[in-house]
């Protein structure tokens, strides 16, 4: 990689994290390409040279956020061979991530506002890694004859993005508190006896902990990091 291409990732690396705390601070409407080029040092000419309108950027905020959530999560669910206890770590993983990087924060809240068009890329993501999860669980015999799988998808789904959604930077310890608690309370209803007493409402630590580390220096959008994980693999 050249000194030329560096310096245009490290400016989009910047470019992007301070929309991100823009964008965290306020709702998309009320942010101004003034603040965030004033956030970023630069002007707001400088900032269209990369980016068209608010829309684009917030779209590329979304978009480097959706890659770092997927890939998190999914290094805690292929770490994880138990249904109910990946789906448990899962969301630990991804609330931690929330807490502590701004630009999976701020995306995860343009992508629930109301006020920008092409939304909800998280949700059907989310709902439909909870299904697959939960069909795993009935499959194998984890999952309790009562349960109504599209019922209990839906209910996960709302209850954790509604979490989600709601965590500031800073608050790992309470997010993790409030995650536990869901899962204290719904992870009962979920499992069949025999398997209640294996399962960790508070997620298992070093998996999170791996998955939360790997996750941390991702290049800037998912196409990036797909074509980082296929060299380090070999695949072409």
């Amino acid at each position: 990689m050249g000194l030329q291409q560096e310096r245009a990732i490290r400016t989009r690396r910047l470019m992007l994290k301070s929309a991100a705390e823009v964008f965290d601070r306020e709702d998309y409407a009320s942010a101004r390409l003034s603040d965030i080029s004033a956030r970023a040092n630069m002007s707001t000419g400088a900032l269209h040279f990369h980016f068209a309108n608010k829309e684009e950027l917030a779209q590329a905020v979304v978009s480097e956020a959706r890659g770092t959530l997927w890939h998190a999560a999914r290094t805690a669910y292929e770490r994880n061979s138990e249904p109910l206890q990946a789906l448990t770590d899962v969301s630990h993983t991804l609330s931690q991530l929330l807490s502590w990087d701004v630009v999976a924060r701020a995306g995860l809240r343009l992508d629930n506002d109301r006020s920008r068009r092409g939304r909800e890329q998280f949700l059907h993501a989310w709902h439909a890694a909870v299904q697959r999860l939960l069909d795993r669980a009935r499959q194998e015999g984890s999952l309790a004859q009562q349960v109504h799988l599209q019922a209990v998808t839906c209910a996960i789904v709302a209850a954790t993005t509604g979490i989600g959604v709601l965590i500031k930077g800073g608050e790992a310890e309470r997010t993790q508190l409030a995650f536990t608690g869901f899962w204290q309370g719904f992870l009962p209803g979920l499992a069949v006896p025999d398997l209640l007493g294996r399962l960790n409402p508070g997620g298992t630590t070093e998996l999170v902990e791996y998955a939360l580390a790997t996750s941390r220096y991702l290049p800037c959008s998912p196409e990036e990091a797909l074509g980082t994980e296929r060299a380090a693999s070999g695949v072409s």
